[in-house]
């Protein structure tokens, strides 16, 4: 039972983690905060990964909620 408890307080804390790395990328495109090779598409696409991630990671406690 612990085990489950311990996974679920991860899995919220990487979703948190996850949002905070999306929010940080969002802000260096708005204030244009890159290096000469990387460009703003680079960081929408990283923003993406974040969210499908962050979407796998949000199913798998919901189904750890529902068992």
């Amino acid at each position: 039972m612990g085990e489950k408890k311990q996974r679920k307080k991860r899995l919220k804390k990487q979703i948190e983690g996850l949002e905070k790395q999306k929010e940080k990328h969002f802000k260096k495109i708005e204030v244009g905060e890159f290096s000469k090779d990387t460009t703003p598409e680079y960081w929408k696409k990283e923003m993406g990964q974040f969210e499908k991630e962050k979407q796998r990671k949000e199913e798998l406690l919901k189904k750890l909620s529902k068992k």
